[in-house]
């Protein structure tokens, strides 16, 4: 049974190492294709080796979009500024005839991307549901007490609604912000508006008539599709141990190549930006990001500051934070790329799942070192050309054997928090209390600390016991 042509093709690659990035690029020599950066730290401009943007010659005169154009001063874009600059690169892309590809790896601006009203509607839940934002937006991080208060400068009716100890619905709303753009207490509006029956906005209608098609078709009787574009997804997945082991070497090849110098050049840069009066988000974009922030007491070290600090000038001393800088770069880099891999099975496979879209993300081994690059340019190659002529795709979990494993959805956990009084955390899940309630500090934390001696008869010495009187 042949499958329609897509009107609105979009390929998304995703993946933790630059297989995702090269494969991209192949796809848009193959394909006739241009590339659509998605990873909000390659937006900042300059800075090639801190923000890991792949190197001109090897892009290979392949037209790469919305890479670089944003200040060091400025924050990252939030997910609607990059979605509505996104979809209008990829309207101009199709006008010209040729294929857009996405790449990058920020989930959140992929998801908003792919799925219509993501921002809006129930997948914000999944954009934050797994922590990983904390990478992003460092305040996620802060006191329960410091949250609530950048809650209350960006969306007062929701902060006056929260009890200031209930960190989790604090820190979810704040989430919400900022990586939307659009306060909870709008959202949550406009889910009720639709969930009671209230009538449509200018934008809603539009989508719907978009939705319907043919002129003259009643919108109401047409089946919205949840995606904004006919896509197909690609995941570059390689095997854990491999995995860590080459990003690694790819910290190691960003200090060979210069990252040091600059991250220095960075840190000398904000120094000049806060000694002229202006103020600096030390906990978002560029100044947050992996490579930067990991090196900041060895940067402190090695300059002078403002503060009276003594410049530290022992070598030794040097070259110890400088390593530990290298070693905190690479714990943090495996970390993202651990949430990103908890992103694709937890959320997007799960979303695809929730609308019957199961011919949508194919996986795509790239964990043999030698053979990878050829085996999954074939595949991918093979899949693309079925999907741009209409024909049936195979299922994704039958590409392989570890595709079968790895796209196996799992069983969803409701969220909803239970909160432990004797360890003062927060938990999610059932599995995750379940857990955390059998776990040696919980428990020690509910059985009271015993005074063993009070078990025991005190020992008497022998001239008490020679004075106690035993007749009865």
């Amino acid at each position: 049974m042949s499958m329609k042509c897509p009107r609105r093709p979009l390929i998304a690659v995703i993946g933790a190492t630059g297989t995702a990035l090269k494969l991209a690029v192949s796809l848009a020599e193959r394909f006739n294709g241009e590339i659509i950066n998605g990873d909000c730290i390659q937006m900042y401009d300059g800075l090639p080796i801190a923000t890991n943007k792949m190197p001109i010659e090897e892009r290979k005169s392949v037209p790469h979009h919305l890479l670089g154009g944003i200040s060091l001063r400025e924050r990252p874009w939030q997910v609607t500024t990059f979605r509505q600059n996104a979809v209008n690169v990829i309207d101009e892309i199709h006008s010209r005839g040729k294929l857009p590809i996405l790449v990058g790896g920020t989930h959140y601006y992929i998801q908003a991307l792919i799925f219509r009203d993501a921002i809006l509607g129930e997948t914000t839940q999944h954009l934050v549901a797994d922590g990983s934002l904390e990478h992003t937006w460092p305040i996620l991080k802060a006191s329960k007490e410091e949250m609530l208060e950048e809650l209350r400068k960006v969306d007062p009716v929701m902060a006056a609604r929260w009890h200031p100890n209930d960190q989790r619905k604090i820190k979810r709303s704040l989430e919400i912000y900022l990586t939307t753009g659009h306060k909870a207490s709008e959202i949550y509006e406009h889910q009720q508006k639709q969930k009671y029956g209230g009538k449509l906005n200018q934008r809603e209608s539009t989508l719907m008539k978009g939705a319907a098609g043919e002129e003259g078709q009643n919108p109401t009787s047409v089946t919205i599709s949840p995606l904004s574009f006919d896509a197909l997804v690609f995941w570059t997945h390689v095997d854990s141990n491999i995995l860590n082991s080459r990003l690694d070497e790819r910290v190691d090849a960003m200090i060979g190549s210069g990252l040091i110098s600059e991250v220095q050049s960075m840190f000398s840069y904000l120094r000049e930006m806060e000694l002229g009066g202006q103020e600096v988000d030390h906990t978002s974009g560029i100044w947050a990001a992996i490579g930067y922030k990991q090196f900041l007491p060895y940067l402190s070290a090695t300059q002078a500051t403002d503060t009276g600090a003594d410049r530290i000038t022992d070598t030794d001393k040097l070259e110890k934070l400088r390593q530990e800088g290298i070693e905190r770069t690479k714990i943090e880099t495996r970390q993202c790329a651990r949430s990103q891999i908890k992103w694709i099975r937890n959320s997007l496979l799960r979303l695809l799942e929730e609308h019957h879209l199961d011919k949508t993300l194919y996986l795509l081994n790239a964990t043999d070192s030698c053979a990878h690059i050829c085996n999954i340019e074939a595949v991918a190659f093979g899949l693309t050309r079925m999907f741009l002529r209409g024909d049936p795709l195979p299922l994704p979990k039958s590409v392989s054997s570890i595709a079968e494993r790895m796209l196996a959805v799992k069983e969803k956990d409701d969220l909803y928090a239970r909160y432990c009084n004797f360890c003062d955390k927060t938990l999610m899940t059932e599995d995750q209390w379940t857990g955390h309630v059998k776990s040696k500090k919980h428990l020690s934390a509910i059985i009271p600390k015993k005074d063993w001696r009070s078990l025991y008869p005190a020992r008497i010495s022998k001239h008490t016991s020679n004075a106690l009187d035993y007749s009865a």
